[in-house]
């Protein structure tokens, strides 16, 4: 694990044993180790202009430090950085630059190893000594960063975890064990309990060995709301996370390739975990309850069928039209559930659509809400915090798409459309949000994987904690 330290000296008065970063403006491709004559070793690293640099430059540029340090097997870096040195970052104000430097080294010197069993003695990266003064507020935004970075890291634990090895009880432990001693209250429904008042997540993950449970998180920052309260500000913030904790497709099963990254299908509720727990241990003067329903879809005799008519925690009769459509049934259940708590504003998130994909790429989560102010705010910190978002419609027009004949609702186009899948989803979610409370839904999925421009680990990205965790603390 790579120690992330700061100090007030300046970088020339660091140890011998530090390798230097000296921050150029070459090209980012032009990049050097030079022995200095006094022994020591600078790292040269180019940034292009410096004039230039932008916050989403600046994201990169953090992470390709580290990549470049490990890649050169430096185990001590030190650097400076500094808003004078890049002017376009100025008007963020240096507490975004502390946070997001910590963040981001935290982030990117993540490697997940569980399953290695090489001894091969390769140099790490273990120490990155951060140099010059800050002031309090900078030293307090640095701490922040790392402790969000330290977080976004358990939600890519949990996630990256083979579906063998985190099934819906384990991740209901995984939960207990991660909130342990940070004033997070963790309740955990088991499969009685589901299969009683949850019928849709029981319908999806009836057919597994180990069957769902329903994962409770409270946490009560500014203070618990008496019954009947009108205080808005004790009125918690409600996360849904989707917890497919393997999905096979069901008995609509994935064809070949598109099932072997799907120990990730629960990085929605990863995420929501790693948040709710990193507020509390950020001390938010917050309500805040979470809610992720846990399942594996898998096939056996007892999996829910395409034609089945199934229940709901609301109340409404679902048709399956498809068993691979099963995300949208757990949080259904999840967000019918959590609206029990009087909310001022929901959120949820999911790996939901491969039709995401589709519409955005890999660099951003689709987002759906029919409140312009809410999807304002999440594209705003999605800017400041590196987990973008971008708006898709939530019209009412497209609820003519998930009319059944059978039932209230059908889980997906009885036509099998091919058109706006994405889309399809989160208007399947708005028939169970709560018409009276900001709601907004995130599909993850094109951030569910690192690809390479983003210089991070293969594997999970941890995407959205750094947006959930300033949504939190700025809502």
């Amino acid at each position: 694990m790579t120690k992330i330290k700061t100090t007030t000296k300046d970088i020339s008065g660091a140890h011998k044993k530090y390798c230097r970063l000296v921050v150029t403006e070459d090209a980012p491709s032009v990049h050097r180790l030079v022995e200095c004559k006094d022994g020591t070793l600078e790292y040269r690293l180019g940034a292009g202009k410096w004039k230039d640099m932008t916050p989403r430059g600046f994201i990169i540029f953090v992470r390709t430090i580290v990549q470049a340090a490990q890649s050169h097997q430096i185990e001590h870096l030190a650097l400076q950085l500094s808003n004078t040195v890049f002017p376009k970052l100025a008007e963020h104000g240096d507490t975004w630059m502390m946070r997001t430097l910590a963040e981001n080294l935290t982030i990117a010197a993540y490697e997940f190893t569980k399953y290695k069993t090489s001894t091969a003695k390769q140099k790490k990266l273990t120490e990155v000594l951060v140099c010059g003064s800050m002031s309090p507020k900078e030293k307090k935004a640095f701490t922040e960063g790392r402790t969000v970075g330290e977080y976004t890291n358990q939600a890519r634990d949990i996630a990256n975890t083979t579906g063998d090895d985190m099934t819906p009880s384990i991740l209901g432990k995984t939960t207990q064990k991660l909130a342990r001693g940070t004033g997070v209250k963790v309740t955990i429904f088991d499969h009685k309990k589901v299969k009683k008042d949850f019928p849709a997540l029981w319908a999806v993950g009836k057919g597994a060995d180990d069957l769902p449970c329903f994962i409770l998180m409270e946490y009560y920052g500014a203070g618990k709301p008496t019954k009947g309260t009108k205080d808005k500000k004790k009125q918690p913030i409600a996360l849904v996370g989707k917890g497919i904790t393997y999905d096979s497709g069901g008995l609509n099963v994935k064809p070949a390739g598109a099932m072997h990254e799907m120990h990730l299908d629960m990085s929605g509720g990863a995420a929501v975990i790693a948040s709710i727990v990193c507020a509390a241990k950020l001390g938010l003067k917050k309500n805040i309850v979470a809610v992720v329903p846990a399942a594996e879809n898998s096939i056996s005799d007892r999996s829910m069928r395409a034609g089945d008519i199934i229940g709901s925690h609301a109340g409404k009769t679902i048709e399956v039209i498809h068993t691979d459509a099963e995300g949208r049934l757990v949080l259904a259940d999840g967000i019918s559930y959590v609206t029990k708590y009087n909310p001022r504003v929901m959120l949820d998130v999911a790996t939901l659509t491969g039709a995401s994909l589709v519409a955005l790429g890999q660099h951003a989560s689709a987002c759906m809400t029919k409140d312009a102010k809410l999807e304002a705010k999440l594209k705003e910190l999605g800017e400041e915090s590196g987990d973008y978002t971008w708006p898709l419609p939530l019209w009412d027009e497209y609820k003519a798409h998930l009319k059944s004949t059978r039932a209230d609702i059908a889980n997906m186009a009885p036509n099998f459309s091919r058109w706006g899948g994405c889309i399809e989803g989160g208007t399947f979610l708005s028939h169970f949000a709560p018409k009276d409370v900001p709601w907004a839904h995130i599909d993850m999925a094109p951030r569910m994987d690192a690809v390479p421009s983003d210089k991070l680990a293969k594997g999970a990205t941890g995407e959205p904690v750094r947006l959930l965790v300033r949504f939190l603390e700025q809502y």
